[in-house]
């Protein structure tokens, strides 16, 4: 997340509102504005930012954005029983081949190898044939999906009269 907490332990935030005085807003601010990869490197929520910069912080930022990404795709494969392929997409997902090839690094038990080429040229395959699984590249409309699926419930047969 850019500046979002993601996963947190619920005794940290009775340690913030107890310990450290911080009230509602405060940690609704921090939780949501101030954290993630942002309240990591203390630059930038925006991986690009991070990964031009020479601070030792902008890279523990990514590469724990590394590790947790590898890590509940871990927890996914497990729940799932296996994997029959990987899907990156949105902003990171969709422009960053670095990321990707790491994340994919950091999953090696997953037995997923990249071409190297595809990766960077952001192919919609960037798999090799011998992967794993097939990795794939693909865009995101999430405002065109929000307005399909407002069309469909707004024309379904229980709202027409």
């Amino acid at each position: 997340m850019g500046t979002r907490c993601g996963a947190l332990d619920a005794g940290v935030l009775l340690y913030l509102l107890e310990r450290e005085r911080m009230d509602a807003a405060a940690l609704s601010r921090l939780l949501y504005f101030e954290s993630g990869l942002l309240g990591v490197s203390g630059i930038s929520s925006d991986v690009r930012q991070l990964a031009a910069s020479g601070a030792a912080a902008a890279r523990e930022a990514i590469e724990l954005f590394v590790y947790r990404t590898a890590r509940e795709l871990g927890a996914m494969v497990a729940v799932l029983g296996g994997l029959d392929g990987l899907v990156f997409t949105a902003g990171i997902g969709e422009h960053d081949a670095a990321i990707r090839a790491a994340i994919c690094a950091r999953a090696g038990f997953l037995q997923l190898a990249l071409d190297p080429g595809a990766n960077a040229a952001h192919a919609t395959v960037i798999s090799s044939p011998a992967s794993g699984a097939k990795v794939l590249v693909l865009p995101t409309d999430e405002e065109r999906m929000i307005a399909l699926h407002t069309h469909t419930a707004l024309t379904a047969e229980r709202f027409k009269t």
